[in-house]
């Protein structure tokens, strides 16, 4: 074979279309690949999982949400009923040592009875029993003041008279506590009763 029909032969060879690479249909219609439909479908799947667990965060921070409110409006409960308990509870103290000052006043007249008679054993065993007592009801909130001093106070004072004051501060104002009050707490068990300062007539206690 001569050199021409040779070198003929390699072109001829070179533009062969069977010995060219296949081209795509892709690369005819656009230059680019078509996506797999396997990468699609996995992708519509991931889309899909990510909006149910967009769902799901929702829901949870809406039970979040809901479980927190209940705690709360329960705390706020609790300590209502706590706070109530203890006022029901400071009310039935107030209404026993009430009812139990009575008992002590009759130990206390009995005694000042039998005064003359101090050395008397059955006079020891009742004062000793009248300490007790008011030891006890001292347990329950029991608490006594003169307010000797205080501007009179209705709520606190029971005036059974006044005396004539020359000093203006002094009107008004508790100057002898005959018998001392009675307080559970801050409630006034029994009102003190006292004698009263009397000034100008502006200044009288009524």
């Amino acid at each position: 074979m001569s050199a021409s029909h040779k070198q003929h032969s390699r072109h001829t060879d070179a533009a062969d279309p069977a010995d060219l690479p296949e081209a795509s249909h892709g690369e005819h219609a656009g230059g680019s690949a078509a996506e797999d439909p396997y990468i699609t479908g996995l992708k519509r799947e991931i889309a899909e999982r990510d909006a149910r667990l967009a769902e799901m965060d929702e829901k949870v921070r809406h039970y979040a949400q809901s479980v927190d409110k209940v705690r709360t409006e329960y705390q706020a409960s609790r300590e209502r009923m706590q706070r109530e308990n203890e006022r029901n509870a400071a009310r039935e103290k107030v209404k026993l040592v009430g009812g139990l000052l009575g008992v002590l006043d009759s130990l206390d007249r009995s005694l000042e009875s039998k005064k003359a008679a101090d050395g008397d054993p059955f006079v020891a065993g009742v004062q000793l029993i009248r300490s007790q007592f008011e030891s006890a009801l001292t347990t329950l909130g029991l608490t006594r003041f003169d307010a000797i001093g205080e501007a009179f106070d209705p709520n606190r004072h029971q005036a059974v008279t006044s005396m004539p004051v020359t000093d203006p501060a002094q009107a008004g104002r508790v100057l002898h506590c005959v018998a001392a009050g009675v307080l559970v707490g801050d409630e006034v068990v029994r009102a003190a009763t006292v004698v009263v300062g009397q000034g100008s007539a502006s200044d009288d206690v009524h």
